[in-house]
């Protein structure tokens, strides 16, 4: 599985996101609660911010009562679940879903319409992109799979623990057993957050010293449906701001405390999944222990609007 994205592709980015940090108790808390249209209304009024529509910000883990698990296909293994997180529908479009596979299964080859922008969140995982070689994927590890590149996926028996991916689709969710008429000239590439070959940019000035962004995948050529990883140091806070996309995310290292407008603070740890809605204005923290990196799956070029400072994103 090759280990790079084309350079060219960074150029059509624009910066930058954000996310938060919390020493106290990771895991645990989930915001469920709809902002009120009080708290919806009160938000400081912007050119180019997106309408406030209540949806609410929410986090969930892999042992999450909440989390609805169903059957895979038929042609996948015994065992094999899928759970929708984040989108009304599977047939529709941005749909965020969790995958399982108990230990020593295989997903025989395959192909989703879909890039699928994955996080590994438990177990591990060996994948065979037809043309590259196979590579095995740790919790934590970020992997780019092109649409109508045909795969197959094993978790490995020795680990004792089911594998459970962490999925981010453009496309509506499907999954076609053997090959497609055309496999993609795209390949597909892992990252993990504390490889060397990471290019880190700082972020925009009304954020904190040390704060830096990484663009890993932006092969739309359009700035749509970009990838990032975005990092706090230690104790510092990001002030209320918002973006135009929605940030679909998976928090990799520290532990964050997110204050959204007219929500509970949530505080929550590594691997915990959640969701931003465009345009909900929110003030993230990173706990004092270490630093905090988060994963954002984009689908609106990326930007972030300091609430107190002026009406133009912040973009590159």
């Amino acid at each position: 599985m090759r280990h790079r994205i084309p350079t060219a592709a960074l150029g059509v980015v624009t910066a930058v996101l954000v996310a938060a940090c919390s020493t106290e108790s990771p895991n645990e808390s989930v915001i469920d609660r709809a902002p009120t249209e009080t708290s919806a209304s009160a938000a400081p009024a912007h050119a180019g911010q997106p309408p406030v529509t209540g949806q609410p910000a929410f986090t969930r883990t892999i042992d999450d009562p909440q989390v609805e698990w169903g059957p895979c296909f038929d042609w996948m293994p015994a065992g094999c679940e899928l759970a929708i997180v984040q989108g009304l529908d599977p047939d529709g479009l941005n749909v965020d879903a969790f995958f399982k596979l108990p230990p020593g299964s295989t997903v025989p080859e395959h192909y989703h319409t879909s890039a699928e922008r994955m996080v590994l969140l438990s177990g591990v995982l060996e994948v065979d992109y037809e043309g590259q070689d196979p590579v095995r994927v740790l919790p934590g590890t970020y992997a780019y799979g092109p649409p109508e590149l045909p795969h197959e996926t094993h978790c490995m028996e020795g680990e004792g623990e089911a594998c459970v991916l962490f999925i981010a689709f453009e496309e509506p969710v499907d999954a076609i057993e053997g090959q497609p008429d055309e496999t993609p000239d795209q390949s597909a590439f892992t990252w993990t957050h504390d490889d060397a070959d990471l290019e880190w940019d700082a972020c925009p000035d009304f954020m904190p010293e040390g704060c830096e962004l990484a663009v890993i995948q932006a092969l739309d050529g359009d700035g749509l449906n970009a990838d990032a990883l975005f990092k706090l140091e230690p104790g510092t806070t990001v002030p209320m701001h918002w973006h135009t996309s929605a940030e679909r995310m998976v928090l990799l290292s520290g532990e964050l405390r997110v204050n959204y407008q007219g929500q509970p603070p949530v505080e929550f740890g590594p691997l915990t999944y959640a969701y931003g809605p465009p345009g909900l204005p929110h003030e993230t923290r990173c706990g004092e222990r270490e630093a905090c990196v988060l994963f954002i799956a984009f689908e609106e070029p990326v930007d972030a609007v300091d609430v107190r400072g002026g009406d133009l994103p912040h973009r590159r």
